[in-house]
Order: C-alpha cells, then sequence, then structure tokens
C-alpha cells in the first residue's frame, strides 16, 4: 500500500486461471474466421469427485474455446471421449439475440495436455490401451527405452 497526498492506494491482483481435466464430450469444431485465424470449440466432460447418496457422480459439461496454433492441434489430435487437460481463462461473450442479451460462458484455452489413456473396450481390447492418435505409433515403438 502506497500514500500519496493522504490518499492510501493499494494495488490489487486479480488473477482468472482455470485447470480442467476431463474427456471431450464431441469431436472438436475446428473453423477459420474470415481472416483466416483458426478457431475451434469443444465440450470438456468434468466428473466430480465425491459421490451423490445415490453412489453416483455429477458431470459438469465445460465449454472451451482455443485458437491459433492451439485450435489446429485440438482439432487434430483429440477427438470424442479423448482425456484432455486444460490450462486457460474464464471468459465470457455476450452478443444480443432477438433483443435480448445472451451470454456463453467458456474457458479460453491457454494449453492443453494429453491426460492418460482410455480403458480397453471389445473395440479397442487391441491397440494396447492408447487414447493418442496414430501419428504418434511411430514415436512410442516397442523398441523404445522408455
Amino acid at each position: 500500500m502506497s500514500t500519496k497526498n493522504n490518499i492510501h492506494i493499494t494495488e490489487v491482483l486479480i488473477m482468472n486461471k482455470a485447470i480442467i481435466m476431463g474427456r471431450l464430450s464431441a469431436d472438436p469444431d475446428f473453423r477459420q474466421t474470415e481472416n483466416g485465424i483458426s478457431t475451434c470449440r469443444f465440450t470438456v466432460a468434468v466428473q466430480d469427485d465425491y459421490k451423490n447418496k445415490d453412489g453416483s457422480r455429477n458431470v459438469d459439461f465445460i465449454n472451451c474455446k482455443a485458437w491459433r496454433s492451439t485450435a489446429e492441434y485440438v482439432s487434430r489430435y483429440f477427438k470424442k471421449g479423448s482425456r484432455i487437460a486444460i490450462i486457460g481463462k474464464n471468459k465470457c461473450d455476450v452478443y444480443d439475440k432477438n433483443g435480448e442479451k445472451q451470454y456463453f460462458n467458456y474457458i479460453k484455452v491457454e494449453s492443453v495436455e494429453f491426460a492418460g489413456y482410455n480403458k480397453p473396450t471389445s473395440e479397442n481390447a487391441n491397440d494396447n490401451d492408447k487414447d493418442y492418435p496414430a501419428e504418434f505409433d511411430e514415436i512410442i515403438a516397442e523398441d523404445s527405452p522408455f
């Protein structure tokens, strides 16, 4: 806190950071603006860490929007059901629809990461439980020391 002419000025630190991890509820919706800027919208299903009285867990569906290279990355390597970890900022777009204000809350994605592997199902049991794109197969070779 600083004082200038007997007026107290307080500096306030404002933080807007969101960290979520979950699964894509649908394939990403990739588009480009009229100026050629890549954008991608998707929704992440995030399950509560506690169970309800009936033993089930609530799920939140969180809207996300990525831009430029991050949008291209998400649209290329993630699909419905993929586990994803996101760091971003809470944002709210306001627009007019039929004379009424509408609000669209979302996470403006700053970075994304793969967040684990899918459990095997009868359809992908022979895929070694992978939850990564086929392009990464040659990187994750069986003779790899990792």
